[in-house]
């Protein structure tokens, strides 16, 4: 018992790497942990070779990262204000 429990947190531990990578990318972070705590070898190279999740018309916010319309002013998360863009 104690060695199922010893496999899964170290599984679950090393799920956080895909996880973060993608997340990265604009991918979902939690979606991505259970994918790399399952399947880690697979994960982590997907993880390296996925680009980013962009939409046609969208662009990042400087402070929070997030996707937002190209005609924004501000960012709806963290109200971040784009000047000159």
């Amino acid at each position: 018992m104690g060695t199922i429990i010893t496999i899964a947190i170290i599984s679950f531990g090393m799920g956080l790497l895909p996880a973060f990578m993608a997340s990265q990318k604009g991918r979902r972070f939690v979606v991505w942990w259970v994918y790399g705590a399952l399947l880690f070898p697979v994960a982590i190279i997907h993880a390296l070779f996925i680009g980013a999740s962009f939409k046609r018309g969208t662009k990042n916010c400087g402070y929070c990262r997030m996707a937002v319309s190209v005609n924004a002013t501000h960012c709806p998360r963290c109200g971040y204000e784009f000047i000159g863009n």
